[in-house]
């Protein structure tokens, strides 16, 4: 399957579509990196396929990553502290649930926010580092050995 899904890439494509995949595959809302690394993937004409199975691969980073990006969020833009227990949220929705989902919904945004800003210098890094390391992974195209030295090389059309 990894053969089929790079199969034509370039050191720089494939490592392209692995920063685009990583940066989004961590993005502070779960459920929308599908959608969003096919986007993004399209536009920059990249191996679909591929940018959605690293956003899926490092999901686990997701899900690692959320509280502290939430946390970093809640910091930069002053929503005040907002404790993010299991047992903290529950007392929220028991007392007012409209108001811990506003609450919920807003630092979710500021995470989301704090992604945004690490996202881009994050996955031109990543983009920077992969392309050697997948140089020397990647295996090189061949070419004809009479087309490298320069010597003519004669197409048979079959009519003779």
């Amino acid at each position: 399957m990894l053969n089929l899904l790079r199969q034509g890439m370039t050191p720089r494509s494939l490592s392209a579509t692995v920063a685009v995949g990583g940066v989004i595959g961590v993005v502070p809302a779960i459920g929308v990196t599908t959608i969003l690394s096919t986007a993004v993937a399209a536009r920059f004409r990249l191996n679909i396929a591929a940018t959605v199975l690293v956003s899926y691969l490092v999901q686990p980073l997701q899900l690692l990553l959320a509280i502290p990006f939430i946390r970093l969020g809640i910091s930069l833009f002053g929503l005040g502290e907002l404790r993010l227990s299991l047992g903290e949220m529950q007392r929220m929705f028991k007392a007012d649930w409209l108001d811990a989902l506003n609450k919920l919904w807003l630092a979710n945004l500021a995470g989301i926010a704090a992604w945004a800003m690490l996202a881009i210098p994050a996955g031109v890094l990543l983009y920077f580092v992969l392309i050697p390391l997948l140089g020397k992974v990647l295996p090189r195209p061949r070419v004809d050995a009479g087309v490298a030295q320069g010597t003519p090389v004669e197409i048979s059309t079959g009519k003779e």
